[in-house]
């Protein structure tokens, strides 16, 4: 075998490596700003800590979410939402994961919605677990007002958009709320939330995972999102709400991750104007 071979064998194998054992460990805490047309001053700075697609089992120890819920304790979030997918497929029940995030607490709550997966481990076994948690709060099809120092805060949350029955029936008329938060495992959600009535300001999911493995100058090699064009990961801005789509802390399918970081996002409103593009 020549040198070059064996470069080549070398690098990949030190690629591979990586992506199996680093990255898949590597945790990052994003601050994305979120802009509000008209928010409300009291919600000004507002922030809300987003766990996603724990996947808790042989792919993503226990251990990673833990320090995933203990990043998010750091940034002393108002809110904390977790959009779905707490377990692998072939997990007994929750309890492990749902174990993991005893630690989580915030002023205004921690809701959770379902993902597909969730439905893959037994939904009704994941309905009766979280209403056994003292802190999370079943926000499937349902939502509440909050009050964030007379400002009018309305959570809500969905169903999972493949394998449950997503409904926003439960929302409050619009000008009883000043600011609306809609936890949605899928971000496809967002193209069922036009109607004048939802008026919901910010919708955050996760499902996608960004992809897991990205190439550069190529991006995400999947993508499950039923827009691939629309939702991938971060902020996307629709002409009626905005999303904001996590990478998710596991990984689902392969324990692998590419140039696609496990995340814990902590989102802070503001009311300020967007700054300009390309700066």
């Amino acid at each position: 075998m020549n040198n070059g071979i064996r470069n080549v064998l070398g690098a990949a194998g030190g690629l591979a490596a990586y992506a199996f054992l680093v990255e898949p460990l590597w945790l990052e805490t994003t601050r994305p700003r979120i802009h509000v047309r008209g928010l409300h001053p009291k919600l000004e700075g507002f922030r809300i800590a987003l766990l996603t697609d724990m996947h808790a089992g042989a792919g993503t120890p226990l251990s990673l979410i833990r320090r995933a819920c203990r990043r998010a304790m750091a940034e002393r979030p108002h809110l904390i939402a977790l959009t779905g997918d707490f377990a692998a497929d072939d997990a007994p029940d929750f309890g492990g994961v749902i174990g993991a995030m005893e630690g989580l607490r915030a002023p205004y709550g921690v809701y959770a919605v379902p993902g597909n997966h969730d439905y893959i481990v037994g939904i009704e076994t994941w309905r009766r677990q979280i209403a056994g948690h003292p802190v999370i709060r079943d926000l499937t099809n349902d939502a509440r007002m909050l009050d964030v120092e007379g400002a009018r805060f309305c959570v809500a949350g969905v169903d999972d958009y493949s394998q449950g029955h997503p409904a926003m029936d439960a929302l409050p008329p619009p000008d009883q709320r000043d600011f609306t938060l809609l936890l949605a495992h899928d971000p496809d959600q967002a193209e069922r939330a036009k109607r004048s009535y939802d008026q919901v300001d910010l919708i955050v999911s996760g499902h996608t995972h960004a992809g897991q493995v990205r190439l550069p100058w190529v991006g995400a090699l999947r993508n499950p999102a039923e827009r691939p064009d629309l939702y991938e990961e971060g902020l996307r801005r629709r002409p009626w709400t905005q999303v904001y789509t996590s990478r998710g802390v596991g990984t689902v399918h392969i324990p692998v991750r590419f140039l696609c970081r496990p995340e814990v996002a902590v989102l802070e409103l503001t009311g300020g104007p967007r700054p300009p593009r390309n700066t």
